[in-house]
């Protein structure tokens, strides 16, 4: 018996009978780690006139969200050294609690244990996007050895299957 994989899920909202694009992640999305400047405790890098909240693993919740307040501030002289991120980016946690998933309610900075998603191959929704980075870093845990990923290299990354419906049905 020869199995068909299916292109579409079996649960559609009406009015939607187009296939499912499956890509490689890396076909679809551009991104890139964020930064810190070092050495990490140099307290010029911290807080001050115009310091901004610095997004750091700590700071992603389980609700795809960040918390309302970070735990650090960015300096306004550390900003030119690091990675800006307006509100509504999404950004998946790397180290630590590995693939926790945000999209960002403010504009900040992240730190080099974050990556952001800076630019879809093809209109996106980011609530949905945001679902599906979640779902596959689930769908890889039950795959890691002991439920947990140690790490992710850019290589495995990039070669995710992710599904995409046209951009009307993602919203």
């Amino acid at each position: 018996m020869i199995t068909v994989k299916k292109k579409v899920p079996e649960l559609r909202f009406p009015g939607f009978t187009d296939d499912w694009e499956e890509r490689k992640l890396g076909e679809h999305a551009k991104y890139r780690r964020g930064s810190f400047p070092q050495p990490y405790g140099n307290k010029e890098w911290y807080d001050g006139e115009g310091a901004m909240p610095f997004v750091q693993v700590v700071d992603v919740t389980n609700k795809l969200t960040l918390v309302e307040n970070t735990k650090q501030k960015i300096s306004k002289l550390a900003q030119s050294k690091s990675v800006f991120v307006p509100k509504g980016t999404v950004v998946v946690t790397l180290q630590g609690s590995i693939g926790r998933v945000a999209i960002t309610q403010y504009d900040s900075f992240v730190d080099r244990t974050l990556l952001i998603f800076e630019d879809y191959e093809k209109e996106t929704d980011e609530r949905f996007w945001a679902y599906t980075i979640q779902k596959k870093f689930e769908i890889e845990k039950l795959k890691a050895p002991g439920g947990t990923i140690k790490t992710i290299t850019k290589e495995a990354l990039s070669s995710f299957d992710v599904h995409l419906p046209q951009f009307k049905e993602q919203a």
